[in-house]
């Protein structure tokens, strides 16, 4: 006869104070096979010891199977990294399962528990009035054009220069994943005064003398974490990021105005309602987020 692994029971009662879930064989979820030495674990559960609850088809393969105790390193809070911890304390009676317990992660564009579902386009609801897109604030003063930094967002990083125009800083914040798209430029028009033959997004952001920048979040619509500044190097002078105006706006499936196909990914707009450029002009992200010109109940 062949002894099978043993594994954190799942359902035994305590043994003394301080002492639940003792190892037992297949973990209690299982029939050990004294031939072969194996669990033949029930349905739901597996890993040599029958462990582990899985992760019902393995996410379909749109997402990682991964433990509670990974799960909440992974949490994110409005989209930014928030690391968390569970099932660090083994006598905590609350969180004991965090490597048993298992879940999907989806990847981009999958949701559900199981990772099933395509996601859908999400945009600001074109009904809803005197709302605003959020817009945050760079200050960098900088004499020598010999500085840098780096800007992050939701976890995702750039490198900047002092010598980095607007639209330079544009088009390297639009190339994260983690949003969609921001316009860059300066707070004040007259700064281009003098500045003869350049278009208004030509000057660099860094400057002897301190001219604000707007970073303003055409997409994601919604409140959205401040940006990040770090790894420094030669900025002689003030460098901060300030929000002077929180966005206000929905960033909801379909903008609120058409039903999401999960197993198409595409929004079903309702009549009177088109795709828009998530600004709620007609555009091509086919969010529900215009009002149809010739629709004129909408």
């Amino acid at each position: 006869m062949i002894d099978c692994p043993l594994g954190k029971s799942w359902f035994s009662f305590p043994t003394a104070d301080n002492e639940a879930h003792s190892d037992s064989v297949c973990s209690d979820m299982g029939i050990c096979n004294r031939d072969t030495g194996e669990c033949d674990c029930r349905q739901g559960f597996e890993g040599s010891a029958c462990e582990r609850l899985d992760c019902l088809q393995d996410c379909h393969g749109n997402g990682e199977c991964l433990s509670m105790a990974t799960l909440a390193e992974k949490y994110e809070l409005n989209g930014d990294p928030t690391p968390k911890s569970y099932g660090n304390d083994p006598n905590n009676p609350l969180t004991w399962d965090g490597d048993q317990i298992f879940g999907c992660l989806c990847t981009e564009g999958h949701e559900a528990y199981n990772c099933l579902a395509n996601s859908c386009p999400k945009g600001d609801d074109p009904q809803t009035q005197h709302q605003h897109n959020e817009v945050q604030q760079l200050s960098c003063t900088d004499s020598n054009d010999a500085g840098s930094f780096h800007l992050s967002f939701r976890g995702e990083t750039v490198s900047v220069s002092a010598t980095t125009t607007a639209a330079e800083a544009e088009t390297l914040l639009n190339s994260l994943s983690t949003l969609e798209r921001v316009s860059v430029s300066y707070e004040d028009p007259a700064i281009y005064v003098g500045a003869s033959g350049l278009d208004a997004d030509a000057l660099q952001i860094c400057r002897s003398s301190e001219g604000l920048v707007n970073i303003e979040f055409l997409s994601p619509t919604s409140n959205v974490p401040e940006l990040i500044i770090s790894n420094t190097v030669d900025i002689d002078g003030d460098l901060t990021i300030t929000t002077v105006q929180d966005g206000n706006k929905e960033y909801i499936d379909c903008s609120g105005r058409g039903l999401c196909d999960h197993t198409s990914g595409l929004c079903k707009c309702f009549t009177g309602f088109v795709s828009s450029d998530g600004q709620g002009n007609i555009g091509s992200r086919r969010d529900c987020g215009a009002k149809n010109p010739y629709d004129w109940d909408a």
